[in-house]
């Protein structure tokens, strides 16, 4: 995404200073110009909004994911376990709360990928957003819900 949106800025500065050059050397008269002036002043609103957004988008980098587990079944369920959470509850998980929650989950599991990767299914079967410990008496079956996906 950041990517994407750095190409958009990219692309706003460049038509900015190509209509920047054209106004200057187009030869236009005043009143053409005038007439300009309501799109110009709507532009100069377009770019302010651009550079107010920018810093919710492009405000911190990434962070390398350094995942505890290094078994193809455990890579496989954590990927599906990120677009549960994006499908389920519209939740991207950024790099930090990745990493944070790779790390949570190796200290819950007690190191043990068996174990993160039973918590993991466990919290998708039962609609949660986040995952925790659970006891062996719990793991059969996940909680029972009542229509607005409240435990009962």
């Amino acid at each position: 995404m950041i990517t994407h949106w750095n190409e958009i800025c990219t692309k706003i500065a460049d038509d900015d200073a190509k209509l920047t050059e054209f106004l200057e050397t187009s030869g236009m008269s005043a009143t053409q110009l005038k007439k300009l002036s309501k799109f110009t002043a709507e532009w100069n609103k377009t770019k302010k909004l651009l550079e107010a957004f920018d810093q919710f988008i492009a405000a911190v980098d990434p962070i390398e994911i350094e995942s505890p587990f290094d078994q193809d079944d455990f890579r496989y369920i954590w990927k599906t376990w990120k677009e549960y959470l994006q499908e389920q509850h519209g939740r991207i998980m950024r790099s930090r709360m990745e990493q944070m929650s790779l790390d949570y989950l190796q200290e819950i599991s007690d190191n043990n990928a068996d174990v993160a990767i039973g918590i993991l299914r466990f919290a998708m079967a039962g609609g949660y957003k986040g995952f925790f410990k659970i006891d062996k008496k719990d793991q059969s079956t996940p909680p029972k819900t009542d229509k607005n996906g409240s435990d009962f």
